[in-house]
């Protein structure tokens, strides 16, 4: 009977990554709005009690993702602070790439919007998922700081706010307001990168 029922889990647990993998394609593509249990099976190409076998609804499967996507950037972002090498801008535009093709920013919007939002963001908060992006900034502007490529007296907690701020917003950002395609963003960048290396 205890066989049975690992295989079943086993099989449950099959299908929710399958069909996670497939949610991801939906939300790339169509974002979160384009994402429901019957846009799932047809992309997945099942039924769509299957989906409901997997995910007892939409706020689970998203919960899901959202939690998988957060913890995919966080890692990303560990990586990125932890390399060394580059130029400023390039490093700092890195940066901002990883927030933008990450589909964690709109999930986990989504997610704290919806029934449990409250919910996900304290399970997040204590498994220390949640972080300060501008601290991660500072304290790699910091590090450039030490090497003497950022400005002595560069204010590097100023920067790394106004920084990981205009990476938001242009994130969260939705017409009709104007938001900076990624080559303007690219320049913008490059040009607090010069204010925070060139010499009085």
């Amino acid at each position: 009977m205890a066989r049975a029922a690992r295989d079943t889990d086993e099989v449950r647990n099959e299908l929710r990554k399958k069909l996670l993998t497939h949610a991801r394609s939906i939300v790339k593509r169509e974002g979160t709005k384009g994402l429901t249990m019957r846009a799932l099976a047809r992309e997945a190409g099942t039924a769509v009690g299957l989906s409901y076998k997997a995910f007892t609804s939409r706020d689970e499967l998203l919960w899901e993702l959202a939690w998988g996507s957060l913890r995919e950037l966080i890692a990303q972002i560990d990586d990125w602070s932890e390399r060394t090498g580059g130029d400023l801008a390039t490093r700092i535009m890195e940066f901002a790439t990883l927030h933008f093709d990450s589909l964690a920013p709109d999930l986990v919007d989504q997610v704290s919007r919806g029934p449990r939002g409250d919910e996900f963001l304290r399970a997040a908060a204590a498994a220390g998922a949640t972080r300060s992006w501008a601290a991660v900034m500072t304290a790699f502007l910091e590090s450039r700081q030490r090497t003497g490529e950022v400005r002595e007296d560069a204010d590097t907690q100023a920067f790394g706010f106004v920084l990981t701020a205009a990476i938001h917003h242009v994130l969260v950002t939705e017409p009709p307001l104007p938001v900076p395609d990624r080559p303007a963003l690219a320049r913008h960048i490059a040009g607090v990168a010069a204010l925070l290396t060139s010499r009085p």
